[in-house]
């Protein structure tokens, strides 16, 4: 499990955690009387119940667990890897309570010491530091498959949650972008957001490549999972490529854009952030993938002067 942003980051608003591993048996039915969780798969297999609903996701599939939501997951492949977002910041500390420092490249492949011993007195003592209420008493059973009815928003935030089936949703383009929400502040209560996000250096400047941001409150954080990013914050360039994160603090002036042919990188953000901002100026896209020159559309300027107010940003 790596930690890739923090509440001491983010001023406690979120936490976004990198978890790897093999095969193991489900983590336990529990519940947060606070705390949103998201699971998105990057590689592999993971299960995902949540009340009476269980999934298998593969790369690209997610699911959204509000709080109150009964839930645990299990890695079911040999090698899983998914990204989590808590919110709020602070639940994440966590796993540095019942886990130890690995320097491993990826994750313990023959622990053979006993949870009995090992990690279940540290979950009994979690339980009454931190927000994770155990459900003993719920049966497990397998996971059902998906139906179709996995590819849509809800547009609201309940208990239960939902699945998202990968490239499914709504999907928008902003020049030569691709933007696709996984979860926007609709289905978050207003707390936060979640986007993936495609693009072609073939397009550069055809989109918001070019516009530098500086949002008042809202922290970003990127992980890319294709491709290199170019990200330029406060006037320093980085390149971020494939399983690399980089955060990027309120009040920075910052400008993003794709750095090879092709980048695919999913956006967190406490609030509408800049993902919110590409699906709005944008407008729908019907095809998979990043469009050819002749698809490339016209996005909206005024559009985006016009949500500066609402999602509290300025355009440098």
């Amino acid at each position: 499990m790596r930690l890739l942003a923090t509440a001491k980051e983010t001023s406690n608003a979120f936490a976004v955690i990198g978890t790897g591993g093999t095969f193991d048996n489900p983590i336990g039915f529990h519940y947060h009387r606070e705390a949103h969780d998201v699971f998105l798969c990057i590689k592999g297999t993971i299960n995902i119940w949540a009340n009476d609903s269980a999934r298998s996701l593969g790369p690209g599939d997610f699911a959204s667990v509000p709080p109150n939501t009964i839930h645990q997951y299990q890695i079911a492949s040999s090698h899983t890897e998914f990204l989590g977002l808590i919110i709020p910041g602070g639940w994440e500390e966590f796993f540095r309570f019942i886990g130890e420092p690995f320097s491993g490249p990826l994750f313990p492949t023959h622990d053979s010491r006993s949870p009995f011993e090992v990690l279940i007195p540290k979950l009994i003592a979690a339980t009454e530091k931190f927000d994770m209420i155990p459900v003993r008493d719920k049966e497990s059973f397998d996971p059902q498959p998906w139906d179709g009815t996995e590819s849509l928003l809800p547009g609201k935030c309940e208990n239960g949650g939902y699945f998202l089936k990968a490239d499914t949703g709504p999907k928008f383009v902003v020049g030569g972008t691709i933007v696709r929400p996984l979860a926007t502040r609709k289905e978050s209560d207003g707390k936060f957001s979640i986007y993936s996000v495609e693009g072609s250096e073939l397009h550069h400047g055809k989109g918001l490549e070019k516009t530098t941001f500086k949002f008042e409150k809202t922290h970003h954080v990127m992980q890319v999972v294709e491709g290199l990013l170019s990200v330029i914050v406060d006037g320093k360039e980085s390149v971020v490529g494939t399983m690399e994160t980089i955060f990027i603090p309120a009040g920075t002036e910052w400008r993003c854009a794709a750095k090879s042919v092709a980048v695919k990188y999913y956006v967190f953000a406490n609030g509408g952030g800049i993902g919110e901002i590409l699906t709005e100026t944008g407008s729908p896209f019907q095809w998979a993938v990043v469009p050819e020159a002749g698809d490339v559309t016209v996005w909206d300027t005024k559009k985006l002067e016009g949500l500066q107010k609402e999602l509290e940003f300025v355009i440098i």
